[in-house]
């Protein structure tokens, strides 16, 4: 016998919803010296990264929620 996977089936609405969400709406620009840009193209192109975009968000986002993780209040 099959087990079936009880996946939840979500309507088209929610699915729109979702995705309107996670659409960027905000711009920021960043200025980088000569040498570090080309330190970012050095690590890009060691590690085969096509999309600084991506790069940039990811460490940017890493390191807020680490900086929320360490200062969040703790009771003792």
């Amino acid at each position: 016998m099959k087990k079936r996977s009880k996946k939840q089936k979500l309507s088209p609405d929610i699915i729109a919803k979702e995705r309107d969400e996670l659409v960027r709406r905000h711009r920021k620009t960043i200025l980088f010296n000569e040498r570090e840009m080309s330190l970012i193209e050095q690590y890009c192109t060691k590690y085969k990264i096509s999309s600084k975009s991506t790069l940039f968000r990811d460490i940017i986002i890493s390191h807020i929620l680490q900086q929320v993780d360490d200062n969040y209040p703790k009771l003792f």
